[in-house]
């Protein structure tokens, strides 16, 4: 009886994927086909936002694969599928839009900012750059002496010291 229910309880875990389209397109030459796949990966899904037209698994996704093998087996330029789709679906399919008054955030302010990432971490080095010690670009007898100086200058102090701490 248990096994039974452990069959059953698998099958209806398995029945959404039995359920699950497989698209088959036949195109009339490979370039069709290679298209197809390049258009559809730079058409983005309306539903989905961050999925491709070819990765989606939603309806409006499937109509736009549909109306793309229908308009690149009529012949369509890619222009023409673009602005075919665009006017369909809305210029948000568009993973690349086009440089205008209302996009051209999009396109600049991207570079712009790495741009300036740089230059203010190149600016920070040059800065830190100066700020080190002049005792870092001495050589290795100037560092002796100047230590030399240091021990003297300690030894003289602590000697007065330690005679007053005897008498």
């Amino acid at each position: 009886m248990a096994k039974r229910a452990v069959v059953l309880l698998l099958l209806l875990f398995l029945i959404p994927t039995a359920q699950a389209a497989i698209e088959l397109y036949d195109f009339s030459s490979e370039e069709k086909r290679v298209r197809f796949h390049e258009l559809g990966a730079e058409l983005r899904c309306p539903k989905c936002q961050n999925q491709s037209v070819i990765d989606s698994g939603s309806a409006s996704a499937y109509d736009m694969r549909q109306e793309l093998y229908q308009l690149l087996e009529e012949g369509y330029t890619d222009e023409e599928v673009f602005e075919h789709l665009k006017a369909r679906f809305g210029e948000f399919i568009l993973y690349k839009p086009p440089v205008r008054g209302d996009t051209w955030i999009l396109w600049f302010l991207p570079p712009f900012l790495m741009l300036s990432g740089f230059v203010i971490l190149v600016l920070l080095a040059r800065s830190r750059q100066k700020q080190a010690p002049a005792s870092q670009n001495d050589s290795v007898s100037e560092r002796q002496l100047k230590l030399k100086k240091i021990l003297e200058l300690d030894s003289e102090k602590s000697s007065p010291s330690n005679s007053k701490d005897s008498s």
